[in-house]
C-alpha cells in the first residue's frame, strides 16, 4: 500500500509539473536567428551572458529538434516555422525554383498582384502560398488579437506572419523598412518616422570591430583570415579580417546592400520590433498578440566567414546584448510574466569546408566546378548522340526537369535519360546521388535522407532528377559556405520555449521543427485552420 501511495504521489507531481499553463500569455514573441545551427548555438552558449542566457535560463530547450525536409533554406524554413506543414507538398520548393507550369523561375513569396506603396518594395506577399500560420489561427479565434512580423528578409517576415497579419515589414535594400498593399492601404506614419531615424547612410563612416578578449576568440574560433572565408572588400590582397567598414568608393546602393551584413542590422530589426510593441499596444489586453522577429544578419556572416569565425562570434555576442535590451524593454512595457518567447532558426549550415576537413578532420570539400560542367557536357553529348538533342531537359542548378511531351515526340524514355545523367554526374567527387522524383516520393523513414527529400517533393512541380551531394561537400566556390541538405548540420537547430514560469530544462526527445507552430497554437488556445504535419509539444514543457 505504501509503495502504491508513493507511486500515485509521484505521478501527481509529474502531472502537475507538465500540465498546461492556466493563463494564456498576453504576447508571444517568436525570435528566429537565420542560419543558427544547433552546434553553433551550443558552441557559443558558454560565452552568452545576456539575452540568449536569459532565454536559456527561463526555457525548455528541445535539443534534438530537426527539420524533416531535405532542402534547408530560408523560405522553406520560415514556412515550416509558421505553418507546421512540410514545404514540398505545399509547393514551397525553395527560395526560388523553376515553375514547370509557368515555364519560368518563381520566388517563394512573389505576388504580381502586390504593389509597393510610398516606400519602394518588390511585389511580394503570402497570397500565393498554400498554408496558414499560427497567427492566422489566432486571428480567426480572437479577432481583437494582433499579429506582426518583422525581418531583414521579406520572405522571413512574410512566411512567419501568414495570410492575415496586421502588418509584415522587411528591409528593401534601399535604406528603409517597407511592406506592400497586400498588408495595408497606407504606410503608417510611425514607420516613416522610424525609417527617417534609421539613416543607413549615416553608418558610412562606422567601423565594425570586436571587443572580445583575444584569448577568448582564440578558444572559440578558427582565427581571423582563416582560408576559406570570403573577402568582402574585393581587394587584391586576401584579407577577410576586422575591422570591417565601408570602402570610400562604394556608392549608396552598395552601402545599402552591405548593411545587412553588419550587426547594426539586427539591432535595427529589434528596435523596429520595440516600436511595433509601443505603437500597436501589443500585450496590453486580454486578447493575446503575436510578434514574429527574424534576425537575418547571421546568414550573411555564416555564408561569408563560417560559424567558427571572429565575425560570427562577435556578432552573436552583440546580438546577445541586443536581445537583453529587448527583453528588458518588454519587461517594462508588457511585463515578462505575460510574455512567452520561442527561439529557433530556419536552417543550420555546413562549417567552411576548410574547417570541416582540416580542423574537424572530416571528409568533404568543394565540388570542382570545371569538372562538374565538363562532365555534364559529356552527358549531354551522349544524349545528343542518342536522340539528336537534349533540349527536352531544363536544368536549374543541379536539378533537371523533363519536357515529357517533347520526349514522347522523339521517342525518348525518361529512364534512359536518368541513367545517362546518373552515370556521369555520380562519378564526380562530392556527388552522392541523383534521385529520381519517383523514388523520392516512394521513400520510407528507414532511409532518412531520401525521406527528408520526400518531404520537399511536390508530385507535379518538383524536378524529375534531384542531386544530393555527399555529407561535407558543397557547390559554393572558392570561398564561404552554405546549406540546403538533409544532413544534421543543416537540419538540427535550436528550439526553446521560454517564459518567467518555465524551468531551464534540456529535453532530448526527438522532435520536429514542424511541431513549433502547433505548440504555439496550443499555448494560445487556438486550433489550426487546416490539417498540419506538426504536433503540439506543450504537454512536455516543465514549469516552475
Amino acid at each position: 500500500m505504501k509503495t502504491r501511495n508513493l507511486a500515485i504521489l509521484f505521478l501527481s507531481i509529474l502531472l502537475l509539473a507538465t500540465c498546461k499553463p492556466e493563463e494564456k500569455p498576453k504576447l508571444v514573441v517568436v525570435i528566429v536567428v537565420d542560419h543558427l545551427a544547433h552546434f553553433t548555438y551550443e558552441h557559443y552558449k558558454p560565452v552568452f551572458t545576456q539575452g540568449f542566457k536569459w532565454l536559456a535560463d527561463h526555457g525548455n530547450s528541445f535539443d534534438n529538434a530537426h527539420y524533416e525536409h531535405g532542402y534547408c533554406a530560408t523560405g522553406p524554413g520560415h514556412f515550416v516555422l509558421g505553418s507546421g506543414l512540410n514545404p514540398g507538398p505545399a509547393g514551397v520548393l525553395g527560395n526560388y525554383w523553376y515553375d514547370r507550369v509557368q515555364k519560368k523561375d518563381v520566388y517563394c513569396v512573389g505576388d504580381p498582384d502586390a504593389n509597393e506603396l510610398d516606400i519602394p518594395a518588390n511585389q511580394v506577399s503570402y497570397n500565393k502560398v498554400n498554408g496558414t500560420s499560427f497567427g492566422d489561427w489566432l486571428k480567426v479565434a480572437s479577432p481583437r488579437s494582433k499579429v506582426y512580423g518583422v525581418s531583414t528578409k521579406d520572405r522571413s517576415a512574410i512566411m512567419m506572419s501568414g495570410k492575415n497579419p496586421d502588418l509584415a515589414l522587411w528591409y528593401n535594400y534601399r535604406g528603409s523598412f517597407t511592406t506592400t498593399d497586400y498588408y495595408t492601404d497606407t504606410i503608417p506614419s510611425w514607420l516613416h518616422d522610424f525609417n527617417k531615424n534609421f539613416d543607413v547612410l549615416g553608418y558610412r563612416d562606422s567601423v565594425w570591430n570586436t571587443n572580445i578578449d583575444i584569448e577568448l576568440l582564440a578558444e572559440y574560433t578558427h582565427g581571423d583570415s582563416f582560408y576559406g572565408e570570403s573577402d568582402r572588400f574585393e581587394k587584391d590582397i586576401y584579407s577577410p579580417v576586422f575591422p570591417i567598414g565601408y570602402e570610400a568608393d562604394w556608392d549608396d546602393e552598395k552601402v545599402y546592400g552591405e548593411f545587412p551584413g553588419r550587426p547594426w542590422m539586427d539591432r535595427a530589426v529589434l528596435d523596429l520590433a520595440s516600436t511595433i510593441v509601443q505603437t500597436a499596444n501589443l500585450g496590453q489586453d486580454d486578447a493575446p498578440d503575436v510578434l514574429n522577429i527574424s534576425l537575418s544578419t547571421m546568414d550573411w556572416l555564416a555564408h561569408y566567414y563560417g560559424p567558427f569565425s571572429h565575425e560570427v562570434m562577435d556578432h552573436l555576442v552583440k546580438v546577445d546584448g541586443y536581445l537583453m535590451n529587448f527583453i528588458e524593454f518588454l519587461d517594462q512595457n508588457v511585463g515578462l510574466e505575460h510574455v512567452t518567447f520561442v527561439l529557433s532558426s530556419d536552417h543550420g549550415g555546413l562549417p567552411l569546408p576548410e574547417h570541416w576537413t582540416h580542423v574537424m578532420k572530416k571528409s568533404g570539400g568543394r565540388v570542382d566546378e570545371a569538372r562538374y560542367q565538363a562532365t555534364r557536357n559529356k552527358a549531354y553529348a551522349e544524349l545528343d548522340s542518342l536522340y539528336g538533342s537534349h533540349d527536352f531537359i531544363h536544368r536549374q542548378g543541379s536539378s533537371y526537369y523533363y519536357n515529357f511531351s517533347m520526349m514522347d515526340s522523339i521517342g525518348v524514355q525518361s529512364v534512359l535519360v536518368d541513367s545517362v545523367l546518373q552515370t556521369y554526374m555520380e562519378s564526380i567527387e562530392g556527388v552522392y546521388r541523383l534521385y529520381t522524383k519517383k523514388e523520392l516520393l516512394a521513400a520510407t523513414p528507414d532511409d532518412y535522407l531520401a525521406y527528408r527529400l520526400r518531404n520537399f517533393m511536390h508530385p507535379e512541380l518538383s524536378p524529375d532528377l534531384y542531386t544530393l551531394l555527399e555529407e561535407g561537400w558543397l557547390f559554393r566556390n572558392p570561398y564561404g559556405t552554405s546549406h540546403s541538405t538533409p544532413y544534421e548540420y543543416d537540419s538540427h537547430v535550436p528550439l526553446i520555449f521560454s517564459s518567467a514560469k518555465l524551468q531551464p530544462t534540456s529535453i532530448m526527445d526527438s522532435v520536429a521543427i514542424l511541431d513549433m507552430s502547433a505548440t504555439i497554437g496550443d499555448i494560445l488556445g487556438v486550433e489550426p485552420l487546416n490539417n498540419i504535419d506538426g504536433k503540439s509539444l506543450l504537454s512536455r514543457l516543465i514549469s516552475n
